[in-house]
């Protein structure tokens, strides 16, 4: 079980991921993978995780699975937030004790992410579906401050950054299709 407190930064990827990629690698970022991943989100009969800015998550990332609790949003430019993850070894049995507890799959998001690396960052590059790309920095032991500083640089030098998103997926999903998002 890991419980964190999760800084990232998101923004619309205004260029082609391919090539912003390749521009990342020029800059000695290192690859560190591709991973497919399809995250189930969930409501219960007693809790609307909209209303309290919290959610309760299950990855599925190239046949793995994992239940993610994360709190409400800390930060004010970042997405900074708690987050308590554990693996779960059996999909369909953990998708029963949700359902047994009272916690039904209120969403799904869908995304292709590319994963790279350099010093204490992360830049992950996600194409969903139904909203297209994105790029998400994450420290790793970072404070707020250094991240933020990471960030205004590398948007600085690359010039093909939108706006900074402080929601999730999953409420710009809501946002774009409604409530009932998932054929999207």
């Amino acid at each position: 079980m890991t419980g964190i407190i999760e800084r990232e930064i998101k923004v619309k990827l205004l260029e082609d991921p391919e090539t912003f990629m390749r521009n990342l690698m020029g800059m000695g970022f290192r690859f560190k993978g591709k991973e497919e991943q399809e995250d189930i989100y969930f409501n219960g009969l007693d809790r609307d995780f909209r209303k309290t800015d919290e959610a309760l998550r299950l990855r599925i990332v190239n046949g793995e699975v994992e239940l993610t609790y994360k709190g409400p949003k800390l930060g004010r430019m970042t997405k900074s937030r708690e987050e308590v993850s554990v693996r779960v070894w059996d999909r369909d049995g953990i998708l029963r004790i949700m359902e047994r507890l009272g916690y039904k799959p209120a969403s799904k998001v869908r995304k292709r992410r590319y994963i790279l690396e350099k010093d204490n960052f992360l830049v992950c590059i996600d194409t969903v579906e139904g909203l297209g790309d994105f790029v998400e920095i994450e420290g790793v032991n970072v404070t707020e401050e250094e991240l933020v500083k990471f960030f205004e640089e590398l948007r600085d030098k690359l010039k093909v950054f939108g706006e900074v998103i402080t929601k999730s997926y999953l409420e710009l999903k809501v946002e774009k299709y409604g409530d009932n998002s998932d054929s999207h």
